[in-house]
């Protein structure tokens, strides 16, 4: 099931599902132990004798980010009562705790007595076993934990706190769980448990001749029991409302900071937008790790999730944040690459927050030297590592820290330079093979070349500031070898595009005939070639062509027959937000005037329209009817859109300040 809001700190990020349920729990690193690991924290009401979960199908459910702010509501509607639940959820901006506040409007004042359960499941450390909980009648709470790492479950309805709880276990020798035990509204009192433990408390309240009431619940994080306690008594001293404000109020600011004119563009749009901008941010560690997705279902339905840093995912979720005002948090992003980075001067596949390797399906890391077809193959997507010299330099252009790139130009700029350079056939001068930035095939693809090409560039900027003349030369100098060896190898003149990529074997080169999105997005985002290039026109022909679709949903897949997700009853692969806002991203960057500018603006409609049940972008979508697959939400969607947006307002401005300079 899709997550449909993410809330974090850096610290401390909570994932609820589309019913929402809180689902993912990370701690004490964004994606890095998932406490809860994709079981259930429940939220039921009981009232006057009748009980139900909310996530049951007795209600409708809608989930946004409201009062632009990292402050996600879930509205509940019961289907045939009209009785109606708000709850309201922030990460608290300061420190590990998660806040709910639970609103219970008794409509028609028809409800005279009302409970409001919360149920926890715990996979402590990413696994149900060995956790213990219990009551604390001295704090009248519930403690969760195993080793160091602990959690306090709390709450109160108005000035009461917990008015029953039971700890017990779920999912073990046929044991549903202790959310059974609530369905009656009445709890057993059950105070320890160990193993798999789950633990429920609820809480009470008078509604006689009320319209409302509210309750509120917390989780507070830490490393041992005394800690939680301290944090407990933070919430009391604050008070939970208190908090949720000055939360919701903090990420008001942070968007406020940065004020922006957005030229007609939707409302709608300009909602996603900073929707967006929260959920990026909430996919930034501490220790600058920025993380794909925190969808724990992926596992589901696969080996893995993606809870990694891909330093190229990453590295565009940075180049967005630096473009939209927010270099002060993408710095840390840099010196954990700086950190990570192997001592040849190139990047792995992916990590682990903590900076640690992720895992990875390619091939073994053991070896000193890879072999795949006699033909030296590293377990790395190059792209990764020349993307994020890339976008150093746009954090650069936007920060003007020259100390910071003096620090790391030798350790980490010029020896990512000398790996682009070298790691090249001595023969086509192309880089050598590598997997492709959709981490399928083996080869020399067209927009690994691109990245490289972009990220020699930079790496070249980087060499002419410092006054390293010789290096730039150097880089300049294999760029345009790069671009020569492009035409000759890449391009299929039967096609009249670049294809996907070439596989070399000795002195034979066979080429990948594929039309991919990525080709056509590397020559223009890197500037590779002019847009009035016959290749690069040909190429943007082909991607029409042959990856826009014209029918269901529309959008752009990412190249011919993918079956990534694929439904097998359909012919046609998914389209991605990724690839389609490539294209509209072209298009705003290439428009000559506010006429052509303007009639893009309805292009986001795409977009927007995805958005239409929770506030959170899928990686892809069923052509057909639209229903979101894979990672969601994926951290790159939101960075594209984001950036998509900011090219359009961008050259909206350019526009307007030209058109008055003229008059």
């Amino acid at each position: 099931m899709a997550r449909a809001l993410v809330l974090g700190n850096g610290h401390l990020t909570a994932c609820f599902d589309s019913d929402g349920n809180l689902r993912d729990l990370y701690y004490p690193y964004v994606g890095l132990e998932n406490h809860v690991g994709g079981y259930h924290h429940r939220i039921g009401v009981w009232w006057d004798g009748n009980f139900s979960w909310l996530s049951s199908v007795d209600w409708t459910v809608k989930i946004d980010m409201v009062n632009r702010s990292m402050l996600g509501q879930i509205l509940y509607e019961h289907k045939t009562n009209g009785l109606r639940v708000i709850v309201k959820c922030v990460v608290y901006n300061e420190l590990p705790i998660l806040i709910r506040a639970v609103t219970f409007v008794n409509t028609k004042r028809q409800a005279k007595i009302v409970k409001v359960f919360f149920g926890q499941e715990f996979a402590i450390s990413e696994t149900k076993f060995r956790n213990t909980g219990f009551y604390d009648p001295t704090k009248n709470a519930i403690i969760h934990y195993k080793g160091r790492r602990v959690f306090m479950v709390n709450g109160q309805s108005e000035t009461k706190g917990i008015y029953e709880y039971t700890i017990g276990m779920f999912d073990y020798a046929g044991m549903r769980g202790s959310y059974v035990d609530a369905e009656d509204g009445i709890l057993s009192k059950n105070a320890v448990e160990h193993g798999p433990v789950d633990s429920v408390m609820s809480f009470y309240a008078d509604l006689t001749n009320r319209d409302s009431a509210d309750f509120f619940s917390w989780i507070c994080a830490s490393h041992s029991i005394d800690e939680v306690y301290k944090l407990n008594e933070v919430v009391l001293e604050k008070t939970p409302h208190g908090m949720i404000h000055s939360t919701t109020s903090f990420w008001q600011a942070w968007t406020e900071a940065i004020p922006r004119e957005f030229y007609g563009l939707s409302d709608l749009a300009v909602q996603a937008y900073y929707n967006s901008l929260f959920i990026l941010r909430a996919h930034l560690d501490h220790k600058g790790g920025i993380l794909a997705s925190l969808d724990s279902d992926m596992l589901v339905y696969g080996k893995d999730s993606y809870a990694y840093v891909w330093p190229r995912d990453a590295a565009f979720v940075a180049i967005t944040l630096d473009k939209a005002g927010y270099q002060g948090i993408t710095k840390k992003f840099y010196e954990f690459c700086g950190q990570v980075m192997h001592a040849d001067g190139y990047l792995h596949h992916k990590f682990q927050p903590d900076m640690s390797l992720g895992s990875t399906w390619q091939s073994s890391i053991k070896q000193k030297d890879w072999l795949k077809n006699k033909i030296l193959q590293m377990p790395i997507q190059e792209d990764e590592t020349a993307t994020v010299i890339f976008g150093l330099w746009e954090h650069y252009k936007v920060s003007n820290d020259i100390e910071f790139i003096e620090s790391i130009y030798k350790p980490f700029i010029e020896k990512a330079a000398d790996f682009m350079i070298e790691f090249r056939d001595k023969y086509t001068k192309l880089p050598i093979q590598s997997y492709d930035l959709w981490e399928e095939i083996s080869g020399v693809s067209t927009y690994t070349c691109c990245a490289v090409l972009g990220g020699l560039r930079a790496a070249a900027k980087f060499a002419s500031v410092l006054g390293k003349y010789n290096q730039a030369h150097t880089c300049e100098e294999a760029v345009d070898e790069l671009i020569g060896a492009m035409r000759n190898y890449l391009f299929n003149k039967d096609l009249n595009s670049f294809v996907r990529g070439i596989q070399v074997e000795g002195i034979a080169v066979k080429k990948l005939n594929i039309i991919d999105a990525s080709s056509l997005f590397g020559l223009w985002y890197y500037g590779v070639l002019p847009e009035d290039d016959p290749m690069y026109i040909g190429t943007l022909e082909a991607v029409e062509k042959y990856l826009h679709l014209r029918d269901g949903i529309g959008g752009f897949v990412r190249y011919q027959n993918d079956l990534y997700y694929k439904d097998s009853s359909t012919e046609t692969p998914n389209p991605w937000i990724v690839t389609t806002m490539w294209e509209l991203q072209r298009k705003v960057v290439s428009a000559k005037n506010v006429y052509d500018l303007k009639m893009l603006s309805g292009e986001f409609d795409w977009v927007t329209d995805r958005l239409k049940i929770f506030p959170v972008m899928a990686e892809q979508y069923h052509p057909l009817t639209g229903v979101p697959l894979s990672a969601t939400p994926l951290a790159w969607s939101h960075s594209i859109f984001v950036e998509t947006v900011l090219a359009y307002i961008n050259k909206m401005a350019d526009f307007v300040k030209t058109d008055i300079i003229m008059k």
